[in-house]
């Protein structure tokens, strides 16, 4: 695992007005009521989703993360083009990410999606970024067991990417 710690900041201009996001850009949770943002090209307006503030273009990065008790969230990378006005479900041909669905059941979420049985629930996750290899591998960092592996060809700038479907949870950047 030779790579490079990121700190990852949420991007506030790509957050949904269905987010709230700490000041210092590092926990979201599901918005008390709509949030009163301009609709700009970045920000997405079909799902509850924010990107990282820093893209990759190279290399090999990781960055840790942390999940509240609840269900119904998703951590992962999105490419720059990614749909953001749209439904997740049209989003997720550029997503590659680890969702826990409202059942607590887990899927690996790109097109298409597919279900994972996972041995335990991760609450603390490290997302490994290895462009150039074109994978995406999630660990559960108390144990460093991988939960899942993406191989993808990318060919356009990639952004640490986060979703919550229902609220009572939170995601935490750690690292």
């Amino acid at each position: 695992l030779c790579c490079a710690l990121v700190k990852v900041l949420l991007d506030l201009e790509t957050a949904s007005r269905y987010l709230t996001i700490s000041s210092d850009c590092r926990t979201l949770q599901i918005a008390e009521g709509w949030q009163n943002l301009s609709d700009t090209p970045k920000r997405f307006t079909g799902s509850a989703s924010v990107l990282g503030s820093q893209g990759f273009t190279a290399g090999r990065h990781y960055w840790e993360l942390e999940v509240g008790d609840g269900n119904n969230w998703a951590v992962g990378v999105a490419l720059e083009s990614v749909q953001r006005k749209e439904s997740l479900m049209m989003a997720m041909e550029k997503i590659w990410a680890l969702r826990m669905d409202w059942d607590r059941s887990y899927t690996a979420l790109t097109m298409p999606p597919a279900p994972l049985s996972l041995q335990e629930e991760p609450r603390r996750i490290r997302v490994h970024l290895d462009y150039e290899a074109g994978q995406v591998t999630f660990y559960n960092t108390d144990n460093m067991q991988q939960l899942l592996q993406f191989k993808v060809s990318f060919s356009e700038k990639v952004f640490p990417y986060f979703w919550l479907g229902l609220p009572g949870t939170y995601i935490k950047l750690r690292s």
